[in-house]
């Protein structure tokens, strides 16, 4: 008897904090035959390039985690900045009409810039500060502009084992200094990028065992961790977690210029993709002690 075909999925941008996430999950998946490509592997300012890869395989779903992330640097380098987040899902969302192809990808609290005293919902009028917020709110605007089927993921403070993010600064410095100053008056939830691949992967599984779920998959949805929480908060549970001697003093956001606006307020709520999908979402608190296990673990 054939084996019915795996289901097929490509990860772009495997080289990132989500990418390298969803390679680690990968195994869990053995009836999932994933392809991971990096930035040696696609190029994705070159369109020619994405239209390759994307037509190499008969791919279900194409995961897009390739992002410019260098929120301060994206403003000296604007053109690289829109190039990757906003003009490559462009084209990766052109190459997929017609075909059968899925196309799930990660937007940022960043494009909300906003406060209202509640949980921002994704009917939130977005007010983006900066470059990087800008590129990728336009990126999540050409992905719907191709009406093709899309799963757009908004999430907050990427943390993981992987790249650079604030938990491994915090993790190194605790070590160095004797003493920090931490922002503590900009709110929001980490978002744990092991919690929100696995999401992402119980989504698929749903979409793929009841197809009515796609009107639902092709929407826009907030992801974070439960709570609510300041970097300041943050930094002060790791040193606790980790039994560090260095102290952490609390610093306004006016105390800590940078070239690119902050959002005071990214608190997000997850009501939506909660309902629609039937989700549990960890409280950030248990995903932050998950993740510096990891992490310590690792050295």
């Amino acid at each position: 008897m054939d084996q019915p075909e795996l289901l097929k999925i490509a990860v772009l941008g495997a080289g990132g904090q989500l990418g390298q996430t969803f390679r680690q999950i990968s195994k869990l998946y053995p009836d999932i035959a994933f392809d991971f490509f990096d930035k040696s592997e696609l190029n994705i300012l070159h369109k020619e390039d994405i239209h390759n890869v994307l037509n190499s395989n008969t791919y279900r779903y194409v995961v897009n985690c390739a992002a410019y992330t260098h929120v301060d640097k994206a403003e000296s380098e604007p053109d690289l900045c829109f190039a990757i987040n906003a003009t490559a899902c462009k084209h990766i969302a052109e190459i997929m009409q017609g075909t059968e192809m899925r196309l799930i990808h990660f937007s940022s609290d960043y494009i909300y810039h906003t406060y209202n005293g509640f949980p921002l919902k994704e009917s939130t009028n977005p007010e983006p500060q900066g470059v990087y917020a800008s590129s990728k709110l336009l990126g999540e605007q050409y992905i719907r502009a191709a009406s093709v089927p899309a799963l757009i993921l908004r999430a907050s403070w990427i943390v993981s084992p992987f790249g650079h993010n604030f938990v491994k600064t915090m993790l190194r410095l605790g070590k160095e200094k004797d003493q920090l100053h931490v922002v503590n008056d900009q709110y929001g939830a980490p978002t744990y990028a092991r919690d929100l691949a696995m999401a992402v992967m119980s989504i698929i599984r749903k979409t793929e065992a009841n197809p009515t779920n796609l009107t639902s998959f092709n929407t826009t949805y907030n992801y974070a961790n439960e709570g609510i929480v300041s970097w300041f908060d943050i930094s002060t549970r790791i040193m606790k977690e980790l039994q560090f001697s260095c102290i952490v003093h609390p610093i306004s956001s006016s105390g800590y210029p940078t070239p690119a606006q902050r959002p005071k307020w990214s608190v997000l709520s997850k009501q939506s993709i909660k309902n629609n999908f039937n989700l549990e979402i960890p409280h950030w608190y248990r995903s932050l002690t998950q993740c510096l296990q990891e992490l310590t673990e690792k050295q």
